[in-house]
């Protein structure tokens, strides 16, 4: 057997909307069979193709078993807000008869990881060994796209940004609509006795703050005023306040992993990821 083709993605957000139009693109093409999009009863969630959309009780299993009959791999693209609802869903998954799952996981690597928010995260992948339900993992470093907002400090179009640090910390990042691709290509090319239990590594670029800065200045003549965080202000706002968005972030960006030179990039061919100068906004 050569991939899957019958799909359904839990949520439409950040990460699923650019999930399920790439798999709808591969139905259209003659890929991928079905997908379904799940999403809470009551949403006023919308999906433009041919995509069933089932809205279900994420607390009562029997409702989540019922839309996943025909499934053959869940896409959990839930928020890092209801990471919990994950343990229901796989549960209701396997007894449904999906054949692969892929948690929610779509940022830095969290295998081995005991506590906070990657630790939350491997819980899943503990539960689904235990449920004997084969997993597929994505790594994806941060959202090239995605970063750009006030909220981070990285407006560039305001001329001003704040980062954590010195700025010289390199990171990975990879665009949505490229892990849309990766994704999609890898759960329907490779057999599925190559996707259980493993986890995939993509990389769109790995850059730093101060040389991604560099690069924009120079394509758009503009110049950046750069304001540093010390790492010891990030860390007295996370005692403060844990759920501070920008600390959090600035403070994983500045400390967290180190990017993956080693990747998994090689696995579908034509991928050619767009950098990180190709996400940024240009006033």
């Amino acid at each position: 057997m050569s991939g899957y083709k019958n799909f359904a993605v839990v949520g439409a957000g950040t990460t699923g909307s650019f999930i399920i139009r790439q798999l709808l693109k591969d139905k259209s093409a003659g890929i991928v069979n079905s997908v379904v999009v799940l999403t809470r009863e009551g949403s006023k969630t919308t999906v433009d193709g041919d995509a069933k959309l089932i809205p279900v009780d994420y607390s009562n299993k029997e409702s989540i078993k019922k839309a996943l009959i025909g499934v053959d791999v869940v896409i959990s693209t839930i928020a890092s807000s209801v990471l919990h609802l994950q343990a229901g869903i796989a549960d209701a998954a396997k007894e449904a008869g999906v054949k692969l799952f892929v948690p929610s996981e779509f940022g830095g690597q969290t295998e081995g990881a005991t506590e906070g928010f990657f630790g939350a995260k491997a819980n899943i992948q503990t539960q689904l060994k235990g449920l004997g339900l084969p997993y597929t993992l994505f790594y994806t470093g941060g959202f090239a796209d995605f970063l750009w907002k006030p909220a981070f400090g990285l407006d560039v179009t305001s001329g001003k940004v704040t980062v954590g640090g010195d700025g010289n910390t390199q990171n990975s990042y990879t665009s949505r609509d490229d892990i849309a691709r990766y994704v999609s290509y890898i759960l329907t090319q490779l057999p599925a006795e190559q996707l259980n239990n493993r986890s995939f590594t993509m990389v769109g670029d790995i850059k730093s703050f101060n040389e991604i800065f560099k690069e924009y200045e120079a394509k758009t003549g503009k110049k950046l005023e750069v304001t540093y965080v010390p790492v010891s202000e990030l860390d007295a706002r996370l005692a403060t306040n844990p759920g501070d968005g920008f600390a959090f972030l600035h403070k994983l960006w500045t400390s967290g992993p180190a990017p993956q030179k080693e990747n998994d990039n090689h696995l579908y061919p034509d991928w050619n990821p767009s950098s990180l100068l190709d996400n940024l906004p240009v006033a």
